[in-house]
């Protein structure tokens, strides 16, 4: 699943950022929060608890360092509805998928790692 970021138009994946409350708490929490965030509660997923990938890169909003820890996920049931901050969604082909177009520098270097590894 791709997103695309209503103010950027730069492409984004279903997540966010983990609140600092959250950190020592279980982080399926975190991710299932954010999900439901962006894709609307009615929806149910099953997160593979292992990660797919960790990438380093920056936050664009004052170029704080993060990382990135990147899970798959199955939509089991229900429709998604987009939040605000998207203003587009697309099931893609990882196997014919070119993201060099879409993403920007920081997620497009996780999503090439990913579509390296997977594809």
């Amino acid at each position: 699943m791709v997103l695309r970021d209503r103010k950027s138009g730069h492409g984004d994946l279903p997540g966010g950022r983990m609140n600092e409350d959250e950190f020592f708490s279980d982080w399926s929490e975190s991710i299932f929060r954010e999900v439901s965030e962006e894709l609307g509660n009615q929806i149910k997923i099953d997160v593979n608890p292992e990660p797919i990938f960790i990438h380093k890169h920056r936050v664009n909003e004052g170029n704080f360092p993060c990382v990135i820890i990147a899970y798959s996920a199955k939509l089991v049931d229900g429709l998604i509805q987009l939040s605000d901050e998207h203003d587009y969604m697309d099931w893609v082909d990882i196997t014919t998928f070119d993201p060099s177009n879409l993403f920007s520098e920081y997620m497009l270097d996780a999503v090439q790692l990913y579509l390296k590894k997977y594809a």
